[in-house]
């Protein structure tokens, strides 16, 4: 098969990848990171459409103090090396968004780091050969229950900040349970990407999980007293939609990987008992060097059912690259973060498409279109999208989500700049 023509071979998941991953013994002489990342998608007690992603961090491999320190940064008297330090070990933290779908907003971003000496006693994670899953993040946790079912229980308090404004707190309050319905994957040997001799891991945990929404409750302080309900649902709410994968790896994100393009597409329907059937999309590339070609020509991309069957790696139809990108534009970085700061000109790609065929022949064929009318968050390296998707042959709107990362651009000043401001929004527990 000819170079860009390939797509990932996968594996069903290994238990032991449910696990933490990093280094029982954490040094600065390892820089790695490692994250759980999880989405819950629900309709409020108005039948209102909402997704709340969360992510536990440990060793957080994106911490600004972590990156700067590691980058021996220095702005206005402070040395971030000689003040915090880079070993992963006192790094840990929770970043939420709740998006209202139907606006295409992100009406609540909650950051939560956790202070260093804290980390020892109020994180803990659950590791290969444990009697079950249990990951501790302080008053939020993703625990294995006696049925096999999982309990993800977020309790965070974040900081809406906004210049020239007195700081309000910001609470999401969620309880859910995931099943695991549709097994886990993984790319061989979990790798996502190997490049410099460093590695970098990958696990689609539950793919398509069955959600029961106990409760889920986000509020933000008023200016004077009391608080405003952003969204609220109880144990009767209908959960549409969930994810949860794991990535790790052995070196700090930018190093290696210069980008990636990650994302699903909702097509067919199973009736309410059931999530609906996707497309799942991850496509990585590395940093470039004379002894190192930075692409990795085959994406993944899976048919992901929504019947408890497992996955299907889509293949390429032989005449179209399955993973393409085009269009590159540009979107000033400003409310992404609340700081207020215009410019940047955060680079990415308008259009991708979807060229494939699963194993039967029949084609999964899409168009997805990125706006700046369906961002739903915006960092100097990372962008997230609600993008509008086109069946390609029926062109029918489907569902989906996107998010674009250049890892690169975490070394660049501007950046750096604005991850020095970043404590005004990150609450500290």
């Amino acid at each position: 098969m000819i170079r860009g023509m390939a797509t990932r071979t996968i594996d069903a998941l290994d238990p032991a990848l449910r696990h933490a991953q990093a280094p029982l013994v954490l040094s600065s002489n390892r820089q790695v990171y490692e994250w759980w990342y999880f989405e819950v998608d629900f309709e409020d007690e108005d039948g209102r459409p909402w997704r709340v992603i969360t992510s536990f961090h440990f060793p957080h491999g994106l911490d600004p103090r972590r990156l700067l320190a590691h980058q021996r940064y220095r702005t206005g008297g402070r040395d971030f090396f000689s003040l915090y330090g880079d070993n992963p070990a006192h790094y840990a933290g929770i970043a939420s968004y709740v998006v209202d779908v139907r606006r295409n907003k992100n009406v609540a971003l909650l950051i939560s780091r956790f202070q260093n000496w804290a980390v020892p006693t109020r994180v803990s994670v659950s590791r290969p050969g444990d009697a079950r899953v249990d990951l501790q993040f302080g008053d939020c946790s993703f625990s294995e229950n006696p049925d096999g079912s999982y309990t993800l229980h977020v309790d965070q308090t974040g900081i809406l900040y906004r210049p020239g404004q007195a700081n309000r707190l910001l609470t999401l309050d969620m309880r859910v349970k995931f099943e695991q319905n549709t097994p886990g994957f993984q790319p061989v040997d979990a790798e996502l990407l190997s490049q410099g001799g460093r590695k970098h891991h990958w696990a689609c945990v539950m793919p398509n999980p069955k959600l029961t929404i106990e409760y889920v409750l986000v509020k933000r302080a008023r200016r004077r007293k009391g608080f405003d309900v952003l969204c609220r649902a109880n144990a009767q709410a209908v959960a549409t939609s969930g994810y949860h994968d794991h990535q790790w790896g052995e070196d700090l994100l930018y190093k290696q990987i210069r980008e990636w393009s990650w994302g699903r597409v909702a097509t067919a329907a199973r009736g309410n008992a059931l999530p609906r059937d996707k497309v799942l999309f991850f496509d990585v590339t590395g940093v470039s060097s004379p002894g190192s070609p930075g692409a990795r020509p085959d994406p993944v991309i899976v048919n992901v059912p929504g019947d408890g069957s497992h996955v299907e790696q889509l293949g390429s139809d032989g005449s179209h690259p399955p993973f393409r990108k085009f269009n590159q534009e540009r979107v000033d970085f400003r409310a992404g973060c609340q700081l207020g700061i215009q410019g940047q000109r955060v680079p990415y790609s308008r259009e991708l498409q979807v060229r494939s065929l699963m194993p039967s022949g029949e084609s999964r064929n899409f168009n997805i279109k990125h706006r700046i009318s369906n961002v739903v968050d915006v960092w100097p390296f990372y962008l997230r999208f609600i993008p509008k998707v086109v069946d390609f042959h029926t062109g029918k709107t489907l569902v989906g989500i996107s998010e674009s990362m250049r890892a690169d651009r975490l070394a660049l000043r501007d950046t750096q700049r604005i991850l020095a401001l970043s404590d005004k929004l990150t609450y500290i527990i």
